[in-house]
């Protein structure tokens, strides 16, 4: 548990460094910079499989299945490195959201950081919930099911004539309400 801790602890202070440090005021990000952080973030990730391997060589982790520490290790690396070229897709998904609301480029930063804290946050409370619904309800997963269905048909009978005006959808209005846009 005291690993979970510190890992959890780390993401949060990485992520207030992040926002709250290295891009407090909101900026264009040059090429050069976007590619120096990159840089940065992934030399981190790569130095985290070494507390993994320390982790495993040591007695900290309780390891019933005696997983050796090059192994964790190696898992690890290839875990993160299929993340990091499936989130490449994402890019084309940000950059035509980024054009479709017509963010400037020195908020595009501050809109992204705050999207995915706000989709992780949101995806853990969507996972934990429908777990605890399919556990209780077991029918439910009827219901998921139906939809998933429908929303697959639904996305394959609308024609590329469809445009989508994001300023007429339900969420922009609702939070236009709240917050200024």
């Amino acid at each position: 548990m005291i690993v979970w801790i510190l890992f959890i602890t780390a993401v949060l202070l990485f992520l207030a460094l992040d926002l709250g440090i290295f891009n407090k005021t909101p900026h264009i990000i040059s090429s050069k910079e976007a590619g120096m952080w990159t840089g940065i973030w992934a030399s981190l990730s790569f130095a985290f499989s070494g507390v993994i391997y320390w982790l495993y060589s040591t007695n900290f982790i309780n390891n019933p299945d005696k997983l050796k520490p090059t192994v964790a290790a190696m898992k690890y690396i290839t875990g993160y490195l299929i993340e990091l070229s499936l989130s490449v897709d994402n890019i084309f998904v940000i950059a035509i959201i980024f054009s479709a609301f017509k963010i400037p480029q020195k908020y595009q930063h501050r809109v992204l950081f705050w999207g995915i804290l706000g989709a992780i946050i949101f995806r853990g409370l969507m996972i934990f919930f429908g777990v605890l619904l399919i556990n209780k309800f077991t029918w439910t997963t009827y219901i998921f099911g139906a939809f998933l269905i429908y929303t697959a048909l639904k996305m394959l009978m609308n024609g590329e004539d469809d445009k989508f005006e994001p300023k007429k959808s339900f969420v922009y209005k609702s939070l236009k309400k709240l917050m200024p846009i």
